[in-house]
């Protein structure tokens, strides 16, 4: 992508341009998942109204960093193309100025608990029939239907209930969480599907409806896609766990000059080859390396031969063996260099820009790419409120209410 088309996608005060423009949002989500999908509806050109919650972790992770209250770098990655409006729902007020923006509106996403919802007066049930057009996406971390609803759930927690942690046992012999919001960011990739696939069956009969959707079953059913393996079949014909990425040997290569690569070989013919590159010719001879079935015991050890054995070579050198032998490869790339990285700025996928509050700023346009409609991004995260007074101005006028 040249520099061109990435000023593009960052026009400050633009227009919408993306497949969505004209829908409206009124976000009612906190932390990741939902945030998260609101705004790549935003990006797609979905007019994003966030209603600020009374607290946020999201407006405080991590904690010290950050250039004002409330705007910290979590925040301030899942909340552009947003308009930000403060009302307590908890009064007559807040709860009638949050129906008056529904009037407009066609999505409403909440991961508020459904008790929490009922009491304020804004379940699905309870407002149904004012919005018949309304498409209602709700995500918690239990499903509604289960004697789980009520809990309240964490990244983390879904981890455990999922089978994710017991993965790291299996393969590290650790209990130790994955590091990155790995089940917040999953289900908010569910639930935008699910949004989009309503908007799409409303435009064929006029109906909105609910979407549902539990942190815990998106992460289930992401886990079962390879590590049911053998409970597939009933009765089980093997054990659970995909042998390749549960194995001790799933790792990256060290290389001769401190850096490391991953070349992850699925294959007999590719462990051949990487034996080759470290000079094991006697054990790349091996003849079983010509059979298409692997044979685990001995594929693994020749794996950890390959990295017991790697750092024999440079960067330089295994990158020109493995483009040489066509295999697959990439860098280990640290997260603190990523705005500097070749293909990075090759695409424009990290840009810098001006924020008008907190000053110079990075973030990572949508790398989703339509060659009609184009997503962009023309406004940055607000600070809590920051577009209540003109939001409800043009609410209320739309409902006949006047500017009071």
């Amino acid at each position: 992508m040249d520099e061109a088309q990435v000023r593009g996608q960052v026009e400050l005060g633009g227009a919408a341009t993306g497949p969505l423009a004209g829908v409206t949002v009124v976000d009612l989500s906190t932390v990741v998942m939902g945030p998260m999908a609101t705004q790549i509806l935003g990006d797609m050109g979905a007019d994003v109204v966030r209603i600020e919650p009374p607290f946020d972790t999201a407006r405080t992770a991590p904690a010290n960093i950050g250039r004002s209250p409330g705007m910290a770098p979590l925040y301030l990655q899942v909340n552009r193309n947003k308009r930000s409006v403060a009302l307590n729902l908890k009064t007559p007020e807040g709860h009638r100025d949050l129906l008056d923006l529904l009037d407009d509106a066609d999505v409403l996403v909440t991961n508020m608990r459904l008790g929490a919802q009922e009491r304020l007066g804004i379940a699905y049930e309870q407002i149904r029939e004012r919005f018949p057009r309304l498409i209602f996406a709700h995500a918690q971390g239990f499903n509604a239907a289960s004697k789980e609803s009520g809990r309240p759930a964490y990244d983390e927690v879904v981890q455990a209930v999922s089978g994710l942690v017991d993965l790291q046992r299996r393969a590290a012999g650790s209990l130790q969480f994955v590091p990155t919001y790995i089940a917040d960011k999953t289900a908010s990739l569910y639930l935008l599907s699910g949004i989009l696939g309503a908007l799409y069956e409303r435009e064929r009969t006029g109906a909105g409806q609910r979407v549902s959707l539990a942190m815990a079953d998106a992460m289930i059913a992401v886990n079962t896609v390879e590590h049911l393996a053998g409970e597939v079949f009933v009765p089980a014909e093997g054990d659970v766990g995909n042998p390749l990425s549960l194995a001790p040997t799933h790792a990256a290569m060290r290389t001769a000059d401190g850096g490391a690569i991953a070349a992850v070989p699925y294959t007999n013919e590719a462990v051949r080859a990487l034996l080759v590159a470290v000079g094991e010719d006697e054990l790349a001879a091996d003849p079983r390396w010509q059979d298409p079935v692997i044979d685990r015991p001995f594929f693994t050890a020749g794996v950890q031969r390959v990295l017991d054995t790697s750092d024999r070579l440079t960067t330089a050198q295994w990158e020109a063996y493995l483009t040489e032998n066509d295999m697959p490869y990439g860098l280990v790339v640290d997260i603190a260099d990523l705005p500097d990285d070749p293909y990075v700025r090759e695409i424009g996928l990290i840009t810098e820009v001006d924020h008008p509050t907190e000053g110079r700023i990075r973030l990572a346009r949508n790398p989703i790419e339509y060659s009609r409609t184009p997503v962009n991004i023309r406004s940055l995260p607000e600070r809590a409120g920051g577009s209540t007074e003109s939001v409800l101005a043009a609410a209320r006028r739309a409902a006949g209410k006047g500017e009071n």
